[in-house]
């Protein structure tokens, strides 16, 4: 038997805590899902924080119930279940996680602002929410490092055998999948106060976020084959610009090519296998959130709100003319020359 020990000057006693249910309590499952929402960092890892919370199921949607980005800018997928969880409860996980796998930064920027404006958080973008909620200044941040993987929590009361043996079968195959099981308890007292116990049933059992990468070096390395090489000759043509160019690695594994200013930053977009470029916006006319042909290449223009200095970006691939790729790098390094 649990006890809640009421300690006063006058006397102490002990109260009895009893274990319940969502059931008998008389909470929905929609209950336990505020809860979460409110406190997502009950089912991370013991070393691991916090979390930003970007998205909560709403009446009418088919969406997981709560939808959070990790320091590392991956999104967490908790869903959560009163009871027994059902069988089909890792179809259904996988069946969100895959949806929101495609969704770009656009898409989450449009859940986070919806979801902050419903629940009064000062934030104006995604972006600003991410650089607050982890003391991130916003310029290592690119949009394109959102979403690189996804994180599948299932909560709830019970989960079988069978569900923790598929869940663990998962983890094993590259899906990072954990399972938790949580407990309600109530204590005898006029006023019932309620204490709730969560327990691992299946997690990564080295669970981290993806290493900040230290150096140059280790980040080409970390490129796919064929993206490398591409990263390479551009380096190599970008130092001919002039002397005073130089690479430079941030905190977020984004690489800078910089001359006293930056002029370009590149990172990879795996799953497309390409390279993406910001640039300076010096030279061209390019109106607010949209595209153009510019010697070839797709340049598209940010958002003004966003206040990027490189706010023009375009993607390289092995099929991308690099000759027009090196006049695009060209003209934005010209512009931090005050050429332009």
């Amino acid at each position: 038997m649990l006890y809640k020990l009421n300690d006063t000057t006058d006397k102490t006693t002990f109260v009895a805590v009893r274990r319940s249910s969502m059931n008998e309590l008389g909470f929905l499952e929609k209950k336990m899902e505020q809860w979460l929402a409110a406190n997502p960092t009950a089912v991370l890892p013991e070393d691991e924080k916090q979390v930003l919370v970007i998205s909560q199921e709403t009446p009418f949607t088919n969406m997981t119930d709560v939808i959070a980005v990790d320091q590392a800018a991956n999104l967490v997928i908790i869903e959560v279940k009163r009871g027994q969880a059902p069988r089909d409860v890792i179809a259904q996980a996988l069946e969100y996680a895959s949806d929101v796998a495609n969704w770009d930064y656009e898409m989450l920027n449009k859940k986070a602002i919806q979801y902050f404006a419903r629940h009064n958080l000062p934030y104006t973008s995604l972006l600003d929410a991410f650089s607050n909620t982890f003391g991130i200044p916003p310029r290592p941040v690119s949009e394109s490092q959102f979403n690189q993987q996804q994180r599948i929590f299932i909560v709830a009361e019970k989960i079988d055998e069978k569900i923790e043996r598929t869940a663990g079968w998962l983890l094993n195959h590259g899906v990072s999948i954990s399972c938790l099981s949580y407990t309600c308890y109530q204590s005898d007292e006029q006023e019932k106060q309620i204490f709730l116990e969560l327990n691992e049933v299946v997690r990564p059992m080295t669970e981290r976020l993806p290493r900040v990468l230290a150096n140059e070096e280790e980040t080409i390395e970390d490129l796919p084959d064929g993206l490398r090489e591409i990263y390479l000759e551009l380096k190599q043509r970008a130092s001919r610009f002039g002397p005073d160019v130089q690479t430079i690695i941030t905190k977020s594994g984004s690489l800078i090519f910089r001359a006293n200013k930056n002029f370009a930053e590149i990172y990879a977009q795996s799953r497309e296998m390409c390279l993406r470029f910001n640039v300076r916006p010096e030279g061209f006319q390019i109106p607010e959130n949209r595209s153009a042909q510019i010697h070839g290449v797709t340049v598209t223009r940010v958002p003004d709100s966003h206040g990027w200095t490189l706010s023009h970006w375009f993607k390289v691939n092995r099929d991308s003319d690099l000759d027009a790729v090196t006049q695009l790098l060209r003209q934005s390094y010209d512009a931090v020359q005050g050429k332009i």
